[in-house]
């Protein structure tokens, strides 16, 4: 899956500090914060000259890199020159998180329903200057804007599995200014020493620049009186308790499904994202070595979902995908009551337009079935974190798919 094409630390370092530059000089800015983006930026380099990348590929994703950067240098400026932001009060926050593929987008558009709710949208994520404005919310030219790059993914398996709007709710990643977030992490299993990288750093100065940014865009479109925060970030589950520490505003909705289920499904829509930025066949998903890689990581945060709940529980409340999906109304509901929001007489009402709406089919369908990359449903069952897993949240086997055009998944 490597290439040896003679690249160096000293070739890598002195390819971060030219895209640092040109960062520089399309900003005409120069403070980058925390170092915190550093070591992710240096691992991104590496993988774009060492991978199965495409020299298409290559270009796209150093440019989203640069992008990365670019947005960095503004944020900060930005935040510098409004101090006031810092100062704006966090209100509660449900946090959804989970493993990949096991409801969380499904929850999180549900509980954005909630008229108390303010959940973080994909254009303003990605398009967060100037901070949005209550009175042009809804109207923003941003949004045209980020619709434009979505509908590029038009046809690919991006929509099929996991289609999101510029106006949907959009998980934290996508707001990420450190290196660590790019494509929502979607190409992690091609990009392998940024994904070794992302596993081996402290999450929580990454955390506190997402709370400044939060900040900002709450700033001047906050909730309604009274109301609170929805997000969501699977792909951060694992680091549960640094996130935590930096909210401590936050209680969390977990979503649990059939871990086997929750393998081929992120196989699946990992291997349709790299394909776009592949030099040669096979996909990355192909290689025993990250398969592998991919389960252990998956176990990882199976381990770090159950110590956080026990170690604190009163901020904890657990779903089942096959409840959410059984009957996505009463499960959005549970989650609400175990942290004490109300919700409104024509709440269900609102839901169950919202699954209609979406049943009439705003994307292509999902694929009808997966490949197994491998993995048997047994053998994934009988590893003992999957086991201790499984029991502690009580998931249930999935003996035949659940899916929904909902979903995707």
């Amino acid at each position: 899956m490597e290439r040896n094409n003679g690249r160096n630390d000293e070739a890598i370092s002195n390819e971060v500090e030219a895209l640092k530059r040109k960062a520089v000089e399309k900003t005409g800015l120069g403070d980058f914060g925390d170092p915190c983006f550093e070591a992710p930026l240096a691992a991104w380099i590496h993988d774009l000259n060492t991978q199965n990348v495409s020299e298409f590929g290559q270009g796209l994703l150093r440019k989203f890199m640069l992008g990365d950067l670019i947005r960095r240098l503004k944020v900060i400026d930005y935040i510098n020159r409004h101090s006031e932001i810092l100062e704006v009060e966090v209100p509660p926050i449900l946090m959804i998180m989970g493993a990949p593929r096991t409801g969380t987008t499904l929850l999180h558009n549900l509980a954005a329903i909630h008229p108390q709710a303010r959940p973080l949208l994909r254009w303003e994520l990605m398009e967060p200057l100037p901070a949005p404005a209550s009175a042009t919310y809804a109207t923003d030219p941003r949004i045209a804007q980020v619709q434009a790059l979505s509908e590029l993914m038009r046809g690919s398996v991006y929509e099929q599995m996991h289609w999101v709007n510029a106006d949907d709710p959009e998980e934290n990643t996508w707001g990420f200014i450190s290196g660590t977030g790019l494509l929502g992490r979607g190409i992690a299993s091609l990009m392998l020493n940024w994904n070794h990288c992302l596993g081996e750093i402290d999450h929580r100065p990454v955390f506190r620049e997402f709370r400044n940014l939060l900040q900002l865009l709450i700033w001047r479109c906050p909730p309604p009186t009274g109301g609170h925060l929805v997000l969501k970030c699977p792909m951060t589950s694992v680091n549960i308790q640094a996130f935590a520490d930096v909210f401590p505003e936050a209680r969390f909705a977990l979503t649990h499904r059939d871990p086997f289920r929750v393998l081929l499904s992120s196989c699946t829509i990992s291997e349709g994202i790299s394909e776009v930025f592949l030099a040669e066949q096979p996909g990355p998903m192909r290689d025993v070595e990250r398969v592998r890689e991919l389960f252990e990581w998956v176990k990882t945060t199976f381990a770090a979902l159950m110590e956080f709940a026990k170690t604190e529980p009163a901020r904890v409340s657990s779903i089942r995908y096959s409840d959410l999906m059984d009957d996505a109304v009463s499960a959005t509901n549970a989650v609400h009551d175990s942290f004490g929001i109300d919700a409104p007489d024509d709440f269900e009402k609102n839901i169950l337009r919202y699954l209609e709406q979406q049943r009439k089919g705003a994307r292509i369908s999902p694929p009808k079935s997966y490949d197994a990359f491998g993995f048997d449903h047994d053998a994934v069952w009988s590893d003992s974190v999957v086991a201790e897993y499984c029991e502690f949240f009580d998931v249930p086997r999935e003996r035949s798919r659940i899916a929904d055009t909902r979903t995707g998944t």
